[in-house]
């Protein structure tokens, strides 16, 4: 019988017991210590220990005066169990009415942590609309060959063919700017009657010629950027109509 009722008071012995005796005796940093190494990282078994421990730190805090804190563990105690029930032969009058001020300033957050801690019942919900299926995704339309017909590889690099359209930027734009030089230079040679004098005769000969070749390659890399992407070039497969 004796060992029976050995056994009976072990198993009735509570983790919070040590924490209890010292706050009720006053020794605070001592139960303080003890509830904050059985919560964090949490130590106990079972939602009313957890509630009971969150409550016993928020009083040890309130006694300390660390209101903020004190009232933080009083919203998670309330959290883990709402219906905790205060002794009041334990804890005094003022941190009671403490207790029940915060209960009635912190209802949101109060559910907010008990929502974080409740496991999710219902199902996902369900999608509103029907998902898009691939052949009803929108396709940009297809860019038209006619830019082919713009100078400088324009239309090269509108189709993504950048190797090309550089070649033939660079090409049409050298021819384009040594005719545009020669042609400007050879006419500031003139004289007010429209001739070239002696000594300008040779350069203004050169620069001509300089011109036409220059007009000669812009119009031939031009032509051909037309004719590769216009003629050489495969058109875009047409996506069929469903």
């Amino acid at each position: 019988m004796m060992g029976a009722a050995l056994m009976l008071m072990v198993l009735a012995t509570s983790p919070l017991d040590s924490a209890r005796g010292a706050y009720q005796s006053g020794e605070l940093p001592k139960a303080r210590a003890e509830l904050e190494s059985l919560l964090y990282p949490l130590r106990l078994d079972g939602e009313a220990l957890e509630a009971e421990a969150h409550l016993l730190l928020a009083a040890t805090y309130h006694a300390q005066e660390e209101l903020a804190r004190a009232e933080d563990e009083v919203v998670r105690g309330l959290a883990v169990h709402g219906d905790s029930a205060l002794d009041p032969l334990l804890y005094p009058p003022d941190f009671l009415a403490f207790v029940e001020r915060a209960r009635a300033q912190h209802q949101t957050r109060i559910g907010e942590l008990r929502a974080e801690r409740s496991p999710r019942l219902f199902p996902a919900p369900s999608p509103i609309v029907d998902p898009i299926r691939p052949d009803e995704v929108p396709t940009s339309p297809t860019l038209t060959r006619a830019w082919y017909l713009a100078p400088l590889g324009v239309g090269h690099f509108k189709h993504g063919r950048s190797g090309m359209g550089t070649a033939l930027a660079v090409t049409q734009g050298l021819g384009l700017a040594a005719a545009g030089v020669s042609l400007g230079t050879a006419l500031s040679l003139r004289g007010p009657d429209g001739r070239y004098s002696a000594n300008d005769a040779g350069t203004a000969r050169t620069l001509n010629v300089t011109y036409l070749v220059g007009a000669y390659v812009f119009a031939v890399a031009y032509a051909y950027g037309v004719l590769d992407g216009l003629v050489l070039t495969p058109a875009p497969p047409v996506r069929p109509v469903p």
